[in-house]
């Protein structure tokens, strides 16, 4: 979430959350154009979040969103789980399996950015990870339909966007942590009272 607010490209709104696909589901929360931790620096901590999709049940979101579900799925099929690891730009991973996990985490994900939305009002959720583009493309598409089958009332619509930085987006946002804390104007400090 860190790396997209600081080295990101193309506009985004001040709020926005930010879903990380990886080994397990992460993400942030950017409020104001600020990143927002919480007071124990766990804002945006999703991979907890419950979520119904397999048949109405509950489970959390870093069951049905996160790779490790995948590379559990490609070890029960009787493949090598190395194939998703090898590269994020390309995977040798069966299509079926990777089908009906974007599925499953297209659904979870619709339930979190909901959820989101509902909590802290915002307008725009952005989807990035460790993924090959087409696959976070259908991904991202997916989730949309899924957002079309939740009853808004009483919320704006949210949009979902792809992430500009990918792969490397942990990394970077690891990085970039210290050097906003120090180096990134305070954007509120002139409301302050």
């Amino acid at each position: 979430c860190s790396a997209e607010l600081v080295f990101g490209t193309g506009e985004r709104p001040p709020d926005f959350v930010h879903l990380f696909v990886g080994f397990f589901i992460g993400g942030g929360i950017v409020l104001n154009n600020s990143l927002f931790v919480g007071s124990n620096g766990n804002a945006g901590a999703f991979g907890p979040l419950p979520v119904a999709t397999r048949g109405e049940r509950v489970t959390q979101l870093i069951d049905v969103a996160s790779l490790a579900s995948l590379e559990r799925a490609v070890i029960e099929a009787g493949g090598n789980p190395g194939m998703i690891w090898e590269s994020s730009a390309a995977w040798t991973v069966p299509p079926d399996l990777v089908a009906e996990w974007t599925a499953e985490a297209a659904k979870g994900l619709a339930w979190a950015i909901v959820t989101a939305a509902s909590v802290i009002d915002v307008s725009c959720a952005v989807i990035d990870g460790w993924l090959p583009a087409e696959v976070r493309a259908d991904l991202i598409q997916q989730t949309r339909d899924a957002l079309a089958d939740f009853d808004f009332t009483g919320l704006d619509p949210v949009r979902v966007e792809a992430g500009t930085i990918g792969a490397e987006a942990r990394s970077l946002g690891a990085a970039s942590l210290p050097l906003s804390e120090r180096f990134l104007l305070d954007r509120h400090a002139m409301y302050r009272s």
